[in-house]
């Protein structure tokens, strides 16, 4: 039994990183502002001859193949007046290599996020009065190991980004067909080794912001600071995930943001609503009240000094009740939003699908008129 619950600890801390970096790896997969500032960065307009119109359609074309069910990319680009398609036998038998890949990394995302979920209510279930402190340190556990993880990608990529880049695709592909000719290949001209150096940074960095919450989130669990101490750190977290949201809202009006950014200011709000009706209800009166004034308690009788002693007592009993109810409350308030969150965000396809279905309908009814 013990050696059971060692591997279904082992397998929850090692199910942290992997959903964090997946799930960060699909938010810059479909991030369209990552391929424009690459063709910018990089002057893919001039490496390439192709306008910078059309490699944003280019881009978004990859995207969406990324996400559909076709198996071969036949991109289409304007050139000189007419439409070619961009890329040669090589590259599409390569891109549907990397979308095999990414397709396999989003069911590594899907299969740890359903044991996270899984492996809590079940663990509640069997231990719920121990549980809740153990759920808090495997957390952490997985929070250093995510941290870990990113720390030494990090490194390996700073000191020696093109041999990590060259091993990576040995271990990854089965055939050289990822071997690209920059003078005669678009795919390799479009996107430079040094486009996925920057997108491996700012993977790194996302994971790195989301492993140091954790991190702080479950080392402030494990000490149980009071409820107060969470309830402002949720308004903190709300008010930053709300005005981030404004700003990407209004850079990206629409497309996969859209869906992952009301994910996260719904459940945000919503847990800085459940804090603050948690706290004020068992934490109302948990200061214990003072004594009554003193010229009146002088005359007291004896039998009356132990009665309001008792009373006191049992005022102060209550009050210590109500302090812990309330930070136990918000302990695993904030432990299930991030469950909840994570849910959510496995749901993200389907509510894009659902989302975009309507338009997709639209636009072909108005193409076929």
């Amino acid at each position: 039994m013990s050696t059971i619950k060692a591997i279904a600890y082992a397998a929850f801390i090692v199910a942290i990183p992997l959903f964090l970096i997946i799930t960060n790896l699909r938010v810059v997969v479909n991030t369209p502002l990552l391929y424009s500032y690459g063709f910018d960065q990089y002057e893919i307009e001039k490496v390439t001859g192709i306008e910078r119109a059309e490699l944003i359609s280019a881009g978004r074309q990859i995207r969406d193949y990324f996400s559909n069910e076709e198996r071969w990319l036949d991109v289409k680009v304007q050139f000189g007046g007419a439409v070619y398609s961009l890329y040669n036998e090589t590259e599409i038998l390569h891109m549907y290599d990397v979308k095999v890949l990414i397709r396999t990394f989003y069911n590594v995302q899907l299969i740890a996020g359903l044991y996270i979920l899984l492996f809590i209510p079940v663990g509640l279930a069997i231990a719920p009065r121990t549980f809740p402190r153990v759920l808090v340190r495997l957390v952490l556990w997985g929070a250093a190991a995510t941290l870990a993880i990113v720390f030494a990608a990090g490194l390996l990529s700073l000191t020696g980004f093109s041999q990590t880049f060259y091993v990576f695709h040995l271990i990854a592909f089965t055939n050289d067909l990822w071997k690209l000719d920059p003078a005669r290949d678009f795919l390799i001209a479009m996107f430079p080794e040094g486009f996925f150096f920057d997108t491996t940074m700012v993977l790194a960095g996302l994971t790195v912001i989301q492993g140091l919450w954790l991190l702080f989130l479950s080392n402030a669990l494990h000490k149980a600071f009071p409820a107060s101490v969470f309830h402002r750190v949720t308004v903190i977290q709300t008010l930053t995930v709300v005005v981030a949201a404004i700003f990407i809202l209004r850079v990206y009006p629409d497309g996969f943001f859209f869906e992952a950014v009301m994910i996260v200011v719904v459940a945000s709000v919503l847990q800085s609503l459940v804090a603050l009706a948690t706290w004020r209800r068992f934490s109302k009166g948990a200061i214990s009240p003072t004594t009554m004034e003193d010229g009146k308690d002088s005359r007291l009788s004896a039998a009356t000094s132990k009665s309001a002693h008792a009373r006191e007592t049992g005022h102060q009993n209550s009050s210590q009740l109500r302090s812990e109810r309330a930070e136990s409350v918000a302990n695993y308030a904030i432990v299930g939003y991030n469950v909840i969150e994570a849910a959510l965000f496995l749901l993200t396809p389907s509510v894009r699908q659902w989302r975009g279905s309507p338009r997709d309908e639209a636009r072909s009814d108005s193409a076929v008129t």
